[in-house]
């Protein structure tokens, strides 16, 4: 059954993974999804921070005692083709794809490693931020497809950024994923006309992403100006997911598209 614009995506049971879930956007998106799911779905929240984990999976219970919320140890960087292909049946504990009526993956795990073009000379350095970014994102996507390709509705959304499509100096690693995983999710959406495929761009978010990787080690001092000047309207985590599920209820975006928080509604 392919899943149409217009279907009410929050209405049915499904099975929900996001990515980079310990803390910030992650998080709540974790926590308010559970509470707009109805009874009998399951969120998988995945991180590299067990400890931090648990804190969501307690907000999540809180948020919604009848959408149980799994949590998995999970390193986005690390390509071990056996954990890959372990990680989905781990998190299902027993359950199976069959259960549910609609797959949802939330690719939100990510870093932004500043540096300019010319001093990008460290292989290994490199090759790392392009696996936690790049590789990791799309082999995790490929093992979501595999998995729940039998259940008649499967949504991808990829968390964005301006930085997909607006260069920004020191930044040059991360504007470049950025647009890679933008391109892939629009490839995606056309050879899987059946998916619904979303690229939300939360706008400037109050998380630790922004405070530690923007303001203390961004080096082009123009754009670190420039997030200094965002720092005094940054959005909670909770005011961008809350626009993303008001974008995922109506659900008429045209699938692959990019949309941003700033965007008219």
């Amino acid at each position: 059954m392919a899943d149409f614009p217009g279907k009410k995506l929050f209405s049915i049971k499904t099975v929900c993974i996001v990515t980079g879930a310990s803390r910030g956007i992650g998080r709540s998106i974790v926590v308010s999804f559970a509470s707009k799911f109805p009874p009998g779905s399951l969120v998988i929240a995945l991180a590299r921070d067990l400890e931090q984990l648990a804190v969501t999976k307690t907000l999540s219970t809180k948020a919604s005692t009848g959408v149980p919320c799994v949590t998995h140890l999970f390193d986005q960087g690390l390509l071990d083709q056996h954990k890959y292909n372990a990680l989905l049946k781990d998190c299902l504990q027993g359950r199976v794809a069959s259960e549910f009526q609609q797959a949802m993956i939330v690719h939100n795990a990510g870093s932004v490693g500043s540096e300019f073009c010319l001093n990008l000379t460290n292989v290994a350095q490199v090759s790392h931020y392009l696996d936690v970014n790049v590789a990791g994102l799309v082999a995790l996507n490929a093992q979501f497809m595999q998995m729940f390709k039998d259940v008649p509705s499967k949504v991808v959304v990829n968390i964005t950024s301006l930085s997909a499509v607006q260069p920004m100096a020191s930044w040059g690693l991360y504007c470049s994923g950025k647009a890679f995983r933008d391109m892939f999710m629009r490839t995606l959406a056309l050879e899987q006309p059946d998916f619904r495929v979303l690229n939300y761009a939360p706008g400037p978010v109050d998380t630790n992403m922004f405070h530690k990787e923007g303001l203390q080690e961004t080096k082009a001092e123009d754009h670190l100006e420039a997030l200094r000047a965002m720092e005094k309207c940054l959005l909670s985590p909770e005011t961008t997911v809350n626009r993303l599920i008001a974008i995922l209820e109506k659900n008429v975006f045209e699938s692959g598209a990019h949309i941003d928080y700033f965007d008219d509604q």
